[in-house]
């Protein structure tokens, strides 16, 4: 295939280069959407959480408007993140150019993947400069030379790839739908006391359903509420510490000088490793550890289903080990006991941290211990309502795990495809026919 492809450096290639580098504009806190370094992720841009005001964007953006479709590349800190743009009107930070492609020579789509690939990157690297920081100047992004094949065939190789992200983006959606409905559920039965509070009011009677409250439900709840230290609570309830519903377990790293503990079948969580808060299980890890590795530390095999707190450094990150796994000594394990479910476990611990967050009064709390989980007050259902609740959020929970493991699976998929089509060892007939085998 090589003598199908173009070489051609990138600025002949493409219709605009639009860089703010150098420029700080003003940030409110609502207004147009600030697409800056830290939101360009994993090949899409996340939730901007920075703007800039509506009436400054056309006076900010005197360098050139982004369109759907161009690519945004990070130019430092950190360099080679790619994204493209989905949605209008945005507004461009620092360390951030977006890219367009010229008519009927580059297609954006197949752009997005072109820079992304391990090829495009190591460009990238081998032209960036700095010591503290790494960063490519403009002069020498555009003398990087791509080899671009005839343009049907950008547009078929970014479809294949723009299909499996699409189906990950898909899920992640579902995802985000998914985890906020088991937060709201969770609410509406353990803080606000809504089963009971209905079932006062008159407004849940015996064989009738509610939203989230089917019929057999009815007898589960109390029908009032009683006073304790935290306010009113369901009668029957009780008051306690947190560490009451869990078994805390630490973690531990195998020594890293012993080659033999490392490298094997057994994930091993970190920080890094910290899921999207929307999909909530991690089924793979950076690093894994050997069974000599397990046996030689203080690190521990929890099961699927537990879940891990980060404890230090970056405090209360959460996620559920979504298959055995062990974890570092900068986490904590927790396993329900006394009834509780491994997500009612999880779900807590959310309730746990935000009540953290709020002691800290918005600043980031730096350490969690033993000490806090006990130090944290909780409501204790008894274990009938606790089994009805792993029951009922089972059913927005367990899809949560299936569609990660989907997108694991189908990112290592494109993961795979995308350096063999931008190199031309696969080509695109050979890739439809396995895709529909």
């Amino acid at each position: 295939m090589a003598n199908e492809l173009t070489v051609l450096k990138l600025e002949e290639c493409l219709d605009a280069l639009i860089d703010y580098r150098g420029k700080t504009p003003r940030k409110t806190d609502f207004g147009i959407p600030l697409i800056t370094a830290k939101v360009v992720k994993a090949g899409r841009i996340e939730t901007p959480n920075e703007f800039i005001a509506e009436g400054d964007y056309e006076t900010w953006m005197t360098r050139g408007y982004p369109q759907i479709g161009d690519v945004v590349l990070t130019t430092e800190a950190p360099l080679g993140e790619v994204a493209q743009i989905k949605f209008l009107p945005v507004a461009l930070a620092q360390r951030i150019v977006t890219l367009r492609g010229k008519p009927g020579l580059l297609d954006n789509g197949y752009l997005l993947y072109l820079m992304q690939s391990q090829e495009m990157q190591a460009k990238l690297l081998g032209r960036s400069s700095g010591t503290t920081v790494t960063g490519i100047k403009q002069s020498e992004l555009r003398k990087i030379e791509v080899a671009l094949p005839r343009l049907s065939e950008q547009r078929s190789i970014a479809h294949i790839l723009g299909t499996l992200d699409g189906k990950i983006e898909l899920n992640r959606k579902q995802n985000e739908t998914l985890e906020a409905m088991a937060r709201t559920l969770f609410k509406a039965w353990f803080v606000d006391f809504e089963p009971v509070r209905a079932k006062m009011e008159g407004r849940w009677q015996r064989g009738q359903s509610l939203p989230g409250l089917p019929a057999h439900l009815y007898d589960v709840f109390p029908d009032q509420l009683v006073q304790s230290e935290l306010g009113d609570i369901p009668e029957g309830w009780v008051v306690g510490s947190f560490a009451d519903a869990v078994d805390i377990i630490g973690g531990g790293t195998p020594k890293t000088s012993v080659s033999e503990y490392w490298g094997g079948e057994i994930p091993w969580f970190s920080v890094v490793d910290t899921p999207a808060a929307s999909d909530a299980f991690v089924v793979k890890t950076e690093k894994s550890i050997t069974q000599a590795g397990l046996n030689g530390s203080s690190t521990r095999l929890i099961s699927k289903g537990t879940t891990i707190i980060s404890a230090r450094g970056t405090v209360g990150n959460l996620a559920i080990a979504g298959c055995d796994m062990t974890f570092n000594q900068s986490c904590y394990a927790l396993q329900g006991r006394n009834g509780s479910g491994n997500y009612f476990v999880f779900l807590s611990a959310q309730r746990m941290v935000e009540q953290l967050k709020s002691m800290a009064h918005g600043s980031v709390f730096s350490t969690i211990t033993r000490q806090t989980f006990e130090a944290v007050c909780a409501v204790h259902p008894p274990v009938s309502v606790l089994h009805q609740f792993e029951e009922s959020v089972a059913s927005l929970l367990d899809p949560i795990l299936r569609n990660v493991n989907e997108s694991h699976s189908l990112a290592l998929l494109r993961d795979t495809l995308l350096p063999k089509l931008i190199s031309g060892e696969l080509r695109i007939t050979d890739v439809e026919y396995r895709l529909e085998a």
